[in-house]
């Protein structure tokens, strides 16, 4: 790519501690760089290892180092603000994208005028899909089915609407939201459409992103006709997401449900979620101080992590 034009792809990734899986994600993309125009950057985190390394290594790949861990969607608009691509990808550092991925992606995003977000589907690496790529708003009981599995008993769009449960993995189709480990956009559409926004430090931000999508006119799409595999948990302390991370897993919930539900109604709900909210964290704190988990740690977001856990629980709506 000579200086001054504008390349096909401008990919968006935001690390924290996870070095060895930023290294492969980069590697996979290297190998797309065969048949695709792109420019890549690496947004860190704070990780305050040597994580950045792994991107630093490469010519051909932007790394920033933020001094503060600014949360997932800052650091992602950081990166956004400066895409130069038709295409802007926002990927998180514990993906493998398989040759000839990115080809197949943008060629079907340019077939579909108006799409303006898709994704690929993703899957753990023995190939189980995972559910959360292809996904409707999050109301309360499709979440409550959700975690207690009575959306693979009960067949009702109402009850499967959180993971589109009627659209088959293998189908591609229109849905709600996607998952924010893979976010193919127009760079035209994101314009117009605002990015990450940023009272979402970590948690529910690819959500609303998509549901403004929506709310602009644009497609958000599925599409399976690539197979990104997604790795998750690659910054977890000992297996267990740090406490700060809980703190803002909880607290998503009532800002989400005041922004997307509003009338008198949404915001009762929203005030009951975070007062709910608030005595869960204080439980989930009390139970992690009975266990003797380590509670200094700083948050993951933008990280493994952050992508293998971002929504372990939906923001529960009516």
């Amino acid at each position: 790519m000579s200086a001054g034009t504008e390349p096909e792809l401008s990919i968006i990734i935001v690390s924290y501690r996870c070095r060895e899986l930023l290294r492969d994600c980069l590697v996979s993309l290297d190998v797309n760089r065969e048949d695709v125009d792109m420019d890549v950057e690496v947004i860190d985190n704070a990780s305050n290892d040597d994580t950045i390394a792994a991107a630093r290594d490469l010519a051909w790949v932007r790394a920033t180092a933020l001094d503060d861990n600014v949360g997932f969607a800052r650091a992602n608009n950081l990166g956004l603000a400066r895409a130069r691509g038709r295409a802007v990808l926002v990927l998180n550092p514990d993906t493998l994208v398989p040759r000839h991925g990115l080809r197949r992606c943008l060629d079907e995003l340019w077939g579909r005028p108006e799409v303006g977000l898709m994704t690929a589907r993703l899957v753990d690496p023995d190939g189980r899909l995972d559910r959360r790529c292809k996904r409707g708003f999050p109301t309360l009981w499709s979440s409550v089915c959700y975690f207690t599995g009575l959306d693979q008993v009960l067949r009702g769009r109402r009850s499967q609407r959180y993971t589109i449960g009627w659209l088959p993995d293998t189908e591609a189709g229109d849905v709600e939201s996607v998952s924010g480990a893979f976010m193919l956009m127009r760079r035209a559409a994101l314009h117009a459409v605002g990015g990450f926004d940023e009272q979402f430090f970590m948690y529910a931000e690819d959500i609303d992103l998509s549901l403004r999508f929506l709310e602009h006119g644009w497609r958000v799409y599925y599409w399976p006709g690539v197979d990104v595999i997604h790795i998750g948990a690659g910054s977890n302390v000992d297996g267990k997401r740090p406490p700060m991370a809980n703190a803002a897993y909880f607290r998503t919930m009532a800002p989400f449900i005041a922004k997307h539900r509003p009338g008198w109604r949404g915001q009762v709900l929203a005030a009951f979620v975070g007062v709910t909210s608030e005595l869960l964290l204080v439980a989930s704190w009390l139970v992690s101080g009975l266990r003797g988990t380590p509670r200094g740690s700083r948050v993951p977001s933008g990280s493994a992590d952050a992508s293998a856990s971002r929504h372990p629980a939906p923001p529960g709506t009516p």
